[in-house]
């Protein structure tokens, strides 16, 4: 998403990913990053989205092989 707000040009993207990046960093090994969400700046940090099924299963399958 970082790549593509610079691609773009897109200001308000890019400060979103910064933010979320940082986040990110300092979040995700407490469990604080819900599942699902894209990651993208109009969708908050902290909002849970669904997973398609198709992708549930990759990431399902993904985890049994790891």
């Amino acid at each position: 998403m970082l790549a593509w707000a610079l691609h773009r040009n897109d200001r308000r993207e890019l400060w979103g990913q910064v933010v979320r990046i940082f986040g990110a960093a300092t979040k995700t090994f407490l469990g604080l990053v819900p599942h699902g969400n894209t990651g993208g700046s109009n969708v908050s940090a902290l909002q849970k989205l669904p997973i398609p099924e198709d992708l549930a299963v990759e990431i399902s399958a993904a985890e049994r092989s790891a």
